[in-house]
């Protein structure tokens, strides 16, 4: 059995032989001492016989009236020919998955979703430093998890949160802007007016003539506190208006919940294992046991930064994943906790939630979405330059 798989490993030559006498032929090949590996009669003028590719030369040379001809290869000779044969079609299944992996690992088109086109801008550029834009590559989901943490800490004062979701060959990035107090602005004269629709709840008047009452309802842009004092219809005096004024405004705010949680323990098991990436593909190096669950720590040993290719060190640490399923009831709780943490974290140190209630909610996808209504005590006022 040893022979023979050297002898197919070297590489086996079948040959047709068809002439009188075969029989000496063959004590020809004993002759020149060629080893048959396998002699088969197909009657008393044909043969087929097996030899080694390395006696082929001495057998097409013989000086003989024989008719030879080589019929087929085995071992390594065979895969070599039918490689040879279909190598056109082998290159282009090659070019064609390569394409289409590097298609599906790429960006078409990068969607910023937010009311305000500066923020937008904003988030766009940034993405863009991060290479997060149309014609790159997917970045993993530890390289998005960076990518957020990187921008929220940079505008931690302009952004309150970040979502960067991955759909196909395209980003949907939803991005929240974080309130922040409104800078003092001093004008040389001014009115106070409304930042948004509201109901007015107070009026705290320092300088400058009341316009609005409380309960009364404004629209954003509405003056409030006026920098111009009147006697009757006309202008006597402009000055600078100042004050406060807080206003009933209304949110709604959504939040989804997840029905089941997964929470990982530690076994303390650890190891490190050796990884080739490609793209967001990645092969282990003689991970003979793999954990079933674990917590990954990547640092790169050798990276290209010419192609998405790298050897990676991931050190290991083993991890029991258990399931923790909420019910409808229990999931709708928690959801309301969070949509009202948000809404608090929106608000400045004055300002408070007056009412809040569920609009809606409904559970698909065992993820349950919740809609809240929150009425809202709110500062409204801001100066605004009176430049007649």
């Amino acid at each position: 059995m040893n022979r023979k798989f050297m002898s197919y490993f070297e590489g086996v030559v079948v040959i047709h032989v068809e002439g009188k006498k075969i029989e000496r032929f063959l004590a020809y090949l004993y002759k020149l001492n060629i080893p048959l590996l396998n002699i088969k009669y197909v009657d008393r003028r044909n043969i087929i016989i097996k030899i080694l590719n390395r006696d082929l030369d001495k057998v097409l040379n013989m000086k003989t009236t024989y008719e030879i001809n080589v019929t087929n290869y085995e071992g390594k000779l065979k895969l070599r020919e039918g490689f040879r044969k279909n190598l056109f079609l082998l290159s282009s299944l090659l070019i064609g998955y390569i394409f289409l992996l590097v298609l599906s690992n790429m960006i078409f088109d990068v969607e910023v979703i937010h009311s305000n086109a500066n923020i937008r801008n904003l988030i766009t550029e940034e993405l863009k430093e991060h290479n997060i834009k149309r014609w790159s590559f997917k970045q993993n989901f530890k390289g998005i998890e960076k990518i957020k943490k990187e921008i929220l800490v940079e505008y931690k004062d302009r952004i309150e949160w970040l979502e960067i979701e991955s759909i196909g060959t395209k980003y949907i990035v939803k991005v929240e802007e974080r309130k922040k107090k409104p800078l003092e602005t001093n004008y040389i004269f001014q009115d106070i007016v409304s930042t948004k629709n509201a109901t007015i709840a107070a009026i705290y008047a320092t300088e400058g003539e009341v316009v609005k009452r409380k309960n009364d309802y404004v629209k954003k842009g509405d003056v409030l506190i006026s920098g111009k004092i009147m006697k009757g219809e006309e202008v006597v005096k402009i000055i600078k208006a100042s004050g406060k004024i807080y206003g009933e405004v209304w949110y709604n705010i959504k939040v989804e919940y997840p029905l089941i949680h997964q929470s990982k323990i530690e076994t303390g098991k650890k190891r490190d294992i050796y990884k080739v990436k490609f793209l967001d593909y990645s092969l282990s190096l003689f991970d003979f046991y793999p954990f079933k669950a674990k917590i990954s720590n990547y640092s790169d040993i050798v990276v290209n930064p010419l192609i998405p290719f790298k050897i990676v060190l991931d050190k290991q640490r083993e991890v029991t994943a258990e399931d923790e399923i909420y019910t409808d009831s229990e999931a709708l709780i928690i959801a309301e906790n969070q949509a009202s943490e948000k809404m608090e974290e929106y608000l400045l140190e004055d300002e408070h939630v007056i009412s809040k209630r569920k609009l809606k909610y409904y559970v698909e996808n065992q993820t349950l979405y919740l809609q809240m209504f929150f009425k809202v005590y709110e500062n409204i006022g801001e100066p605004r330059s009176i430049t007649e």
